[in-house]
């Protein structure tokens, strides 16, 4: 009998051996029962937080029941504020009316996506490391994610349907196909998708894929709209959907854990524009050295599309705490093949949950350590795409540094609630929190690089 090596570090090191006695469905029993029994869980917790109401609640249960009440017809009306996919989609929930209430059908149309996004990231997993227990974990780190569940189970948000066609697209790159459509259908979602526009222009630049193919995101959009025109719904009000919604909120940040935490004096309308010329000008950036790097393979390319879909949200104005949600996955599958991200997935995930508490219950001091965390996440992400890391260093004490001194922070926010509670013990937590932070990415960190770019 053989024994088996472990593989501990990136994709591209030695798979391991299986005992050639060992059949595949053994190979496969225990993720495939790890797969099944997180996802009984999910549906279990989803199930548990159906009736969960935030304040926007109210307008997603009239969309849905005016598309119950006027169905193909309600078409022509521009009943939601978000674009014709939507629309089409809560026609077909209300298909399944006697299965629930409203808010219930809302919540599940984010589900089913959210198991697409969970489906999509372990198939990149198994694709490129043939590990069927990573498959089956990132399958789960998905699917039970905890801003996952704030976001659709909690909120019933629709972030993950844009997030999905755009995990697709990474996929399709990773593989060396075209991914432009299904960005093209994630840019029609939501307009949150052009967080990944610098990574898809730097593809379609490095692949020398013919520049038409940009044409496909407007060309997408009106394919998906010919339904609600020929219902008799005007150009203008279809067209104009995206700038109605840039012009519903006005300010800096809408509980988003970027740069705009620490501009909170600045004047919006200067925020605003040099928000928009600084994203402009890092995205152009980032597809010109996505273009240029000589760095291959499906990690390098998983890395990109992480930074672009970190590094948008980061540097625009007028940003929610939910816009980061595209990246907290892709990192998810970025962890995955390279274990030595693991703690920017982690990472991603408490930022989340610190920037969703400032709406769910108006904990918002939580918002200024997300912000310094998320900005040594896009640091060390940007580091390293010019060199990147092989291998995997676990250090324990910062590990155990990291989760005490989050666990103390998350412990004082939570007993002392909403509003503005600026106090020493508040600066001695957070402070602790993103030393302990800064201190994890920087211990786990391997001397080892994979080539120049």
């Amino acid at each position: 009998m053989t024994k088996d090596t472990i593989e501990i570090g990136a994709v591209g090191q030695p798979c391991p051996r299986v005992n050639p006695v060992e059949t595949v469905p053994e190979r496969w029993r225990i993720p495939i029962a790890v797969a099944v029994g997180c996802a009984l869980i999910g549906i279990a917790l989803r199930y548990l937080a159906r009736e969960h109401a935030t304040a926007d609640a109210a307008e997603y249960i009239t969309w849905y029941i005016f598309a119950r009440d006027h169905g193909v017809g309600g078409l022509a009306e521009a009943f939601t504020n978000y674009t014709p996919f939507y629309s089409y989609l809560l026609l077909i929930a209300t298909k399944f009316d006697w299965l629930g209430q409203p808010l219930s059908l809302v919540k599940a149309m984010s589900a089913v996506f959210e198991l697409g996004c969970a489906v999509v990231v372990a198939e990149m997993v198994w694709r490129f490391t043939k590990l069927p227990l990573r498959a089956s974990l990132a399958f789960c780190a998905v699917w039970l994610a905890p801003t996952v569940l704030f976001n659709g189970a909690m909120w019933a948000q629709a972030d993950s349907i844009w997030t999905f066609f755009a995990l697709v697209s990474v996929s399709m790159f990773m593989r060396d196909r075209n991914g432009v459509l299904p960005f093209a259908v994630g840019c029609s979602v939501k307009a949150q998708a052009v967080f990944l526009g610098p990574f898809v222009l730097g593809m379609v630049l490095r692949r020398k894929l013919h520049l038409a193919w940009l044409a496909a995101i407007p060309g997408v959009y009106a394919i998906l709209a010919i339904p609600v025109l020929v219902a008799g719904r005007s150009l203008v009000s279809v067209l104009g959907i995206y700038l109605g919604q840039a012009n519903t909120f006005h300010h800096l940040t809408m509980n988003a854990a970027n740069l705009w935490v620490f501009a909170g004096a600045m004047p919006y309308a200067v925020g605003v524009a040099a928000g928009l010329v600084l994203a402009a000008m890092s995205g152009l950036a980032l597809s010109i050295f996505i273009a240029q790097s000589k760095r291959t393979g499906p990690e390098f390319i998983l890395l990109v599309a992480c930074v672009s879909l970190i590094l948008m949200p980061y540097l625009l104005p007028k940003m929610h705490e939910r816009y980061f949600y595209g990246f907290e996955l892709a990192s998810i599958a970025l962890a995955c093949l390279n274990l030595r991200y693991v703690p920017f997935a982690v990472i991603a995930q408490v930022d989340g949950v610190l920037s969703y508490l400032a709406f769910e219950s108006g904990i918002v001091m939580g918002l200024l350590p997300a912000a310094l965390c998320n900005t040594f996440l896009v640091f060390y992400l940007v580091l390293d795409l010019r060199n990147g890391e092989r291998g995997f260093r676990f250090p324990r004490l910062a590990w155990l540094g990291f989760i005490g001194a989050t666990a103390g922070l998350f412990a004082y926010l939570l007993f002392t609630g909403a509003g503005l509670n600026i106090s020493p013990v508040y600066m001695v937590a957070a402070g602790l929190a993103a030393l302990m932070t800064l201190l994890l990415l920087k211990e786990s960190r391997s001397a080892s690089a994979d080539g120049p770019a």
